[in-house]
């Protein structure tokens, strides 16, 4: 099965169904086409027992995903702008937070802002040489409450300042150095490292992995919610530029 539609493509090898933000002319980045298809592909392969596991990727070799898309093709207002990509992080974060299958990240180069917090919500992150990570909304004045949540969660809340504060580029191997990523691999590497650490998962008892994923996963739904919520709050201060 090979399959491309709003920005998103899918194909199945093996067990292990390959999933990719695919944009290539926006840098992969996640619009609200692309974050309704992402929530599809992954309730469907939620319930398709022909699927043990899912990977996570970019198309292309230089790009996992730029985040949530800024453009504003559409010449919405600021606050219907400020919701509609609210909407779209909402849609990924619900769909990862409600998949109880194995869940791979190959991350094959920058994987920023919202890509970033999508790669840390996986189970396990596989990342090329090249890879890069990031959370650089500081720098177009945009606060990152999930971004501060997410990675104080995998990272600690030190290193969460850090990335936030400053919007630094964080390279694959220090990301290892700090545990956010589980191996790093060369690009040419990539695809087979990650397709046998998505079966390595699928072969544990999947009704345990599952309730140990609800599990590790209690009070995010919470913790995003209020995230989200403080964001839709504070746009008024960030149309004034304060």
């Amino acid at each position: 099965m090979n399959a491309q539609t709003s920005g998103f493509s899918s194909e199945q090898r093996e067990r292990v169904l390959w999933l990719a933000f695919d944009r290539p002319h926006a840098g992969n980045a996640v619009n609200a086409n692309v974050a309704t298809a992402f929530a599809a592909a992954l309730a469907q392969a939620q319930q398709d027992a022909e699927i043990a596991a899912v990977v996570l990727t970019g198309a292309g070799e230089k790009i996992f995903s730029a985040g949530i898309d800024v453009k504003n093709p559409q010449n919405l207002a600021h606050e219907a702008l400020a919701a509609s990509r609210r909407g779209a992080v909402e849609q990924c974060l619900a769909a990862i937070l409600a998949f109880d299958k194995p869940l791979v990240a190959a991350v094959n180069g920058y994987a920023i802002g919202l890509g970033f917090m999508l790669a840390l919500l996986t189970d396990r992150v596989i990342a090329a040489e090249s890879a890069v990570f990031s959370l650089p909304e500081i720098d177009i004045n945009i606060p990152t409450f999930l971004g501060i949540s997410i990675v104080a969660r995998a990272g600690g809340s030190a290193l969460a300042r850090d990335l936030v504060l400053s919007g630094r580029r964080m390279n694959a191997a220090e990301s290892r150095e700090r545990a956010l990523i589980a191996t790093v691999v060369p690009a040419s590497e990539l695809a087979a490292a990650a397709q046998a650490a998505a079966l390595a998962l699928a072969a544990k008892p999947q009704a345990a992995f599952a309730l140990d994923k609800q599990w590790l996963a209690r009070g995010l739904r919470e913790e995003f919610a209020a995230a989200n919520a403080r964001s839709a709050q504070v746009q008024e201060i960030l149309a004034a530029g304060k």
